[in-house]
């Protein structure tokens, strides 16, 4: 009998060790509907140049609907495909890394394929369009129904391969991965090609030959053929009515006047107040006099001051003798710095995108020749001493114009991108510089705006421009801190480190929101610090560090979270049928579902949160359904241990596995050969015990 538990026991270990090899081996395959074969799919109904047919959604012709619709009916409902997702956010925000978005503005749907680009089907005269996301009206952008989307590894699109971390693809990073070093540049590809085994996802389509079409036209919303407008009857026509002749005019009696009321007169108390507060309003409106007067006199004063100042330059320029003051191949010697002075002055009325370099080179000459233009004088490329005198003027006229969310780097001019420059010289804009003004960029125009003074709208104008490229620009007083209100790649990751430590729950978002500021709130009190709106550098480095503090309720499992504990849940879970989704380490609405349903099944408050004690049933529960699993697997090897004994064994084990790797399948497929070989031993052993036990009996009865 001791042999016989020992056995037991041994073999129930060594079933429960292997069967959880396999179920950790076992290969997840992609749902069918990619974000990837989304994209791939609009990819070729630009490329294809489909049809706008309102109400359609075939091959070749679809509306705004429809070519979502088109791809495997996903999307959910037609009319409303915003409201079938379980997760969007608005494109003000930013639009995350994130291929086959859905993109929604009132009345139209349209797909995100990925950097910074959109596909969608506009109007019969226009077809299916693709251009910049940013620069078209959209309002939210959403995880369409019906679409996977990818959480960690490789995908490949169009010839391009991206990586997915935490469910969004990197940009303007590296990541070294089995040993190689991957850069991903502003757009998310990568410089390098994974192994071709690699991806999770792929489009082997040819990418888009043609350049993109960085306008947009607004869709044209045709209603159908049939419909028609309904006609309208003639008013009938009014006839005048006949006159009236008016009745002779009554003369008014004589108004009687009323007698004069006697008012009460006011007691002592009374009279004093009124003659103190006529003394008061009388002094306010002297000094008010006295101020409006002084505001006039300098007024007048500065009129004054103007119109010499004009008689003085007027008279300058007449008397002016016109001289040479630089010209091509010019430098800056030791007791000349002439030409930075000029090129410092452009630099800062927009007419050249760098800074003073003491060379009189042609791109200087090509400014100096686009501010005479602007400033109505003859256009020589050299610096005369008028050119000189107007440049260095408060009247100088600036080359720069209105710059907000959407605007771009066209042809020969770069205004983007030296706002960029300048706003990263001012410790204002943290990310790369792109030459797209995004909503990374607004956001650095709002702070800088903020700290000096301007309205803060977000939008870089001529008074905000000139306020930037001056010499006077006050640099970012909290350089290096994230601060409340601010987006760009320094949120990004503290938002990631947030989520890492759990004081933030949910998807990466790339803006200082209230619900960032709330998770930073909380990592300041638990690390002592004073809760404030914004991380400075300091915290910043303890947040990044392995002396970072946790969250208090880290252990409490929820939504958003992401981890090795939320695998393990999942597969928990998955082994109780409360769960049939992917192991991802996401604790998505999927889990909260999940969670839900346990909760409820064994008679535990229901909030989705997976607690201590949540956690403890869970676990005795999944490891009671793997001693099932085991129990059964021996009563199966005890039927078939004689073939196994002969040398013959002759049971099967069917195992369904989707065929997407064929090397996970091989694992599988060995890890089950050797619970079987081992299930098949211990039955040896098991009746053998069994045989010496009865032979024993034998003789004991003998």
């Amino acid at each position: 009998m001791k042999m016989t538990k020992k056995c037991m026991v041994l073999f129930l270990s060594m079933t429960i060790a292997l069967l959880t090899n396999v179920t950790s081996m076992m290969p997840v395959s992609a749902q069918a509907n990619s974000n990837i074969g989304l994209c791939a799919h609009c990819f070729t109904a630009y490329r294809e140049n489909w049809s706008y047919v309102w109400g359609a959604s075939s091959y070749g012709a679809v509306d705004c609907s429809g070519l979502i619709w088109s791809y495997n009916g996903v999307g959910g409902i037609r009319t409303d495909m915003l409201a079938a997702s379980n997760e969007w956010g608005y494109v003000y925000n930013g639009i995350p890394n994130i291929h086959g978005l859905g993109l929604h503005h009132p009345g139209h749907v349209g797909v995100y394929v990925g950097s910074g680009m959109a596909i969608d089907a506009q109007s019969p005269s226009y077809g299916i369009g693709y251009g910049n996301a940013y620069s078209a009206s959209w309002v939210e952008w959403f995880k369409i129904a019906g679409v996977s989307y990818p959480y960690q590894g490789w995908v490949l699109l169009n010839g391009e391969s991206f990586y997915y971390e935490n469910g969004e693809y990197l940009s303007n990073t590296s990541r070294t991965l089995d040993g190689v070093t991957y850069t991903f540049n502003g757009a998310g590809v990568s410089d390098i090609a994974p192994p071709a085994g690699a991806y999770e996802e792929t489009d082997y389509s040819a990418p888009v030959a043609e350049q993109p079409q960085y306008y947009y036209e607004e869709p044209v919303y045709e209603e159908p053929s049939y419909y028609e407008e309904p006609s309208v009857e003639p008013e009938p026509s009014v006839q005048p009515e006949p006159s009236v002749e008016p009745e002779p005019s009554v003369e008014p009696e004589p108004s009687v006047e009323p007698e004069p009321s006697v008012q009460p007169q006011p007691s002592v108390v009374e009279q004093v107040s009124k003659e103190d507060s006529s003394k008061e309003e009388s002094k306010k409106e002297e000094s008010s006099k006295e101020e409006s007067k002084k505001e006039e006199s300098s007024k007048e004063e500065s009129k004054k001051e103007e119109s010499k100042a004009e008689e003085a330059s007027e008279a300058e320029e007449a008397n002016e003798v016109i001289e040479l003051i630089a010209e091509l191949g010019n430098k800056d010697t030791e007791n000349s710095k002439t030409v930075s002075a000029i090129q410092t002055r452009l630099y800062e009325l927009g007419y050249l995108t760098s800074k003073a370099t003491g060379k009189y080179d042609e791109q200087t000459v090509n400014a100096v020749m686009l501010f005479q233009n602007m400033n109505e004088l003859k256009a020589t490329g050299s610096v005369d001493s008028k050119t000189y005198r107007i440049l260095k003027s408060n009247k100088a006229a600036s080359n720069f114009s209105t710059l907000s969310n959407g605007s771009f780097d066209e042809g020969n001019a770069f205004p983007v991108t030296a706002l960029q420059t300048r706003l990263t010289e001012l410790k204002y804009y943290y990310d790369e510089i792109s030459g797209f003004y995004g909503e990374v960029t607004a956001s650095a125009v709002r702070h800088f705006q903020k700290d000096n003074k301007v309205k803060a709208t977000g939008i870089a104008d001529v008074d905000t421009q000139l306020k930037i490229f001056s010499s006077k620009a006050k640099a970012n007083p909290n350089a290096g801190s994230a601060v409340y209100g601010n987006s760009g790649s320094m949120i990004t990751k503290m938002q990631k480190r947030l989520i890492e430590l759990r004081y933030l729950s949910g998807i990466v978002s790339e803006k200082f929101d209230d619900a960032t500021l709330e998770a930073v709130n909380a990592f300041q009190k638990a690390s002592g610090f004073e809760e404030t709106d914004m991380m400075t550098p300091e915290q910043l480095e303890l947040l990044y560090s392995e002396k970072a503090v946790k969250s208090p309720d880290y252990d409490v499992l929820k939504y958003g979270y992401s981890g090795d504990d939320i695998v393990q849940l999942q597969s928990r879970l998955a082994a109780l049928k409360y769960y049939d989704g992917k192991t991802s380490g996401v604790y998505s609405n999927t889990v909260v579902e999940a969670v839900e349903k346990f909760q409820s099944d064994n008679n535990i408050e229901v909030t989705g949160k997976v607690d201590a004690k949540t956690l403890d049933l869970i676990k005795t529960e999944s490891q009671r359904e793997t001693t099932h699993i085991g129990e059964e697997l021996v009563l199966k090897t005890a039927a078939i241990s004689d073939d196994a004994l002969a040398g013959i064994a002759k049971g099967r084990t069917d195992v369904t596995v989707e065929d997407t790797d064929v090397n996970n399948s091989l694992k599988s497929t060995i890890a089950l050969s050797s619970v079987f070989v081992g299930a098949s031993a211990l039955a040896i052993l098991f009746t053998k015990g069994i045989k010496r036990t009865a032979k024993k009996a034998k003789k004991e009865k003998k």
